[in-house]
């Protein structure tokens, strides 16, 4: 059976996601930006433009800064729609954003009315509140603290500007200030955490979408490859018809023959079938912790019955005592079902060998390593290993040697490791038969 192409990496399509929910943020940002310089600029034409205080020079600064907020604004609402933003845009936005907000307040300072008694006595600095909020919809937490202290440093020199300028005018003092900084630097820290919460939620929701969209995708595809099931089942009942008609007859011997082959091939389908269609169910479920002793052991009973000449052995290794095995916990999608899936695979198949000659003794072993956070579980046998072609470095590829084999196995084990965010390994050592390595996440 043909290898269907190997869907994209579990963890690049939630990142895809992660991308494309945090250029829509960037693209609703780059629309309030749009609408609240267009507000400034209609309150600024209203009160007079040119004609208002300030006169020219303030027109000067304001026309240009708006204008061209509000081009930069579109130009990053397109950017963001085509998902053309990552993580350096982001903040690169995210300081502009600040920027675009207290250059607006700089005529303010520098050109105001009689009655005025400093910049924090107006409602505008409030403006560095929003902005510092609005950050988490990008769902970057760096965007969100660089935002937040370019938003305190812009503030920290504007109320310098204002403090030197209208230093006879200014009414407030440090307590106002500092507690506009609080202010500036609660509104960030909460956008910090608000965003790390949504990452972290998006991350999850594309992680399972990615997981039902590569069960669909397989699912389909294993549907595809197996449509002349009909096809085996109307010569199976041909030549069972024929047999009824004729059971004594000369060609009897030949299709008896036929419907033992074409009810093989039905078995073979079938057995396809139900371990593609429970792994990927399995695969759609979360990681979950298991008990790696109690599931081995489980596991080894069961093939123990079916093998009862092969002789399994659960080695002592790097200092583990077989007791201290039992209390080693991994996490793995499917939970105790995924790992008995991924063991019972790898014992039947050094059982089974290459179809012709099998393993008289397995061996496994179980090394945790609490620093990286991993657990390897090693799995050897002294059959006759891999054959050539059916290791893709140290990758299984599709295929098997065995006659009523369909070589989804090791493909379908690899998949359940990789989704759990675990590896997995396969060679022949020198010393001869097979060996495959599992790692996966350690749980404690």
């Amino acid at each position: 059976m043909p290898e269907s192409p190997r869907p994209l990496a579990l963890e690049q399509m939630a990142q895809r996601v992660l991308s494309d929910a945090s250029n829509e943020g960037e693209a609703l940002v780059s629309g309030v930006r749009i609408v609240f310089c267009a507000l400034i600029l209609t309150r600024f034409l209203a009160l007079g433009g040119a004609h208002a205080e300030g006169g020219a020079a303030a027109a000067l600064l304001q026309l240009p800064l708006l204008l061209g907020s509000i081009v930069v604004s579109a130009m990053a609402l397109w950017a963001a729609r085509r998902r053309m933003f990552g993580a350096k845009l982001l903040v690169a936005s995210t300081v502009l954003d600040a920027v675009f907000a207290h250059a607006s307040l700089l005529s303010t300072v520098l050109w105001h009315g009689p009655h005025y008694t400093g910049l924090l006595r107006m409602p505008d600095p409030a403006a560095a509140i929003a902005v510092a909020f609005i950050t988490a919809l990008r769902l970057s937490p760096a965007a969100a603290w660089i935002g937040t202290a370019a938003n305190l440093l812009l503030m920290a020199g504007l109320t310098a500007v204002d403090f030197h300028v209208n230093a006879g005018q200014s009414t407030y003092g440090a307590k106002e200030l500092m507690l506009l900084f609080i202010f500036i630097g609660s509104a960030g820290v909460f956008a910090s955490v608000i965003c790390g919460i949504a990452r972290r939620l998006v991350l999850k929701a594309g992680t399972a979408s990615a997981h039902i969209e590569s069960a669909r995708t397989n699912l389909r595809t294993l549907l595809r490859e197996h449509h002349d099931v009909r096809t085996l089942l109307s010569a199976a009942r041909l030549r069972a018809d024929l047999l009824l008609r004729e059971p004594m007859g000369a060609s009897a011997p030949g299709h008896a023959s036929a419907l033992v082959q074409d009810l093989g091939e039905l078995s073979s389908f079938i057995e396809s079938v139900k371990t593609r269609t429970l792994s990927e169910l399995t695969l759609i479920e979360d990681a979950t912790a298991v008990n790696v002793g109690a599931t081995l052991r489980r596991a080894m009973e069961v093939v123990q019955a079916r093998f009862s000449r092969v002789r399994f052995e659960l080695a002592e290794t790097a200092g583990l005592a077989r007791a201290a095995a039992n209390d080693v916990s991994v996490r793995i999608v499917g939970g105790e079902r995924g790992l008995t899936h991924v063991v019972t695979n790898l014992f039947v198949n050094a059982c089974e060998g290459d179809g012709q000659k099998g393993a008289r003794t397995v061996r496994i072993s179980v090394e945790p390593n609490p620093t990286l956070h991993r657990v390897l579980l090693s799995v050897s046998d002294d059959g006759p290993g891999f054959r050539p072609g059916l290791l893709e470095g140290e990758r299984p590829r599709g295929g098997t040697t065995k006659p009523q084999g369909s070589g989804l196995g090791m493909l379908l084990v690899s998949g359940l490791v990789e989704a759990s965010g675990g590896t997995l390994r396969a060679c022949n050592p020198p010393e001869g038969g097979a060996r495959v390595e599992v790692t996966l996440p350690f749980n404690g």
